[in-house]
């Protein structure tokens, strides 16, 4: 199956966040797959509580995808361990208010956001799916978890951050980047021709 992913390029470049070189090894599905440096790792949480430790990965695992992807110019690609999510989302069903990292594109950068669940009562939404409301700093962010995959749009001070997650045999990475609107077309009046988003397609041959 043939996946297109459409994401705007960003207007402002992506920084990592500041992370540890800690070596971390991690099981996934029943392999042991090392990770290199833990982003944010200088911002904490409560250890002891549910919370998303995200572990920076090289863009290159993309290569390994069978999707054609057509992605931002710039973007980063982290890992959250699968029993994270999990235990995360569950405890944000049952309605526990949690802290955790997210590791957003400069001028923003790490930020600890508060996530409680937010489902009103009544709404009809795919079973499964857990859906939150976060808030860092008094900035908003829609966060949801929904068949192992994540995502989340965060208003930071005018700016739109947006988290997606694209599948590579059968394990999830997920994109950080800022969102940026399209231009406005070409309008009557001013006959002015406006620059297009510029956007990459990668397709690999297999």
């Amino acid at each position: 199956m043939r996946l297109t992913i459409s994401i705007l390029t960003l207007a402002i470049g992506l920084a990592s966040c500041s992370g540890s070189n800690k070596v971390t090894t991690a099981k996934e599905g029943g392999k042991s797959i090392e990770r290199k440096k833990m982003a944010c790792g200088k911002v904490h949480v409560d250890m002891n509580e549910p919370h998303l430790d995200w572990f920076e990965e090289n863009n290159s695992i993309l290569s390994k995808a069978d999707e054609i992807l057509v992605l931002p110019k710039d973007y980063k690609v982290y890992t959250i361990e699968s029993a994270q999510l999990n235990n995360f989302f569950s405890a944000i069903q049952n309605g526990k208010t949690l802290s955790t990292v997210i590791p957003l594109p400069e001028p923003a950068d790490c930020q600890i956001f508060t996530v409680k669940n937010n489902l009103k009562e009544g709404s009809r939404i795919p079973a499964g799916t857990t859906m939150g409301a976060g808030e860092s700093n008094g900035q908003k962010m829609a966060i949801s978890y929904y068949m192992g995959k994540l995502a989340a749009n965060i208003n930071w001070f005018d700016l739109q951050y947006e988290v997606t997650t694209v599948l590579i045999k059968g394990t999830p990475y997920i994109l950080v980047y800022e969102k940026q609107l399209p231009p406005p077309g070409k309008t009557k009046s001013t006959n002015q021709e406006v620059t297009k988003p510029e956007f990459i397609e990668i397709q690999y041959n297999k």
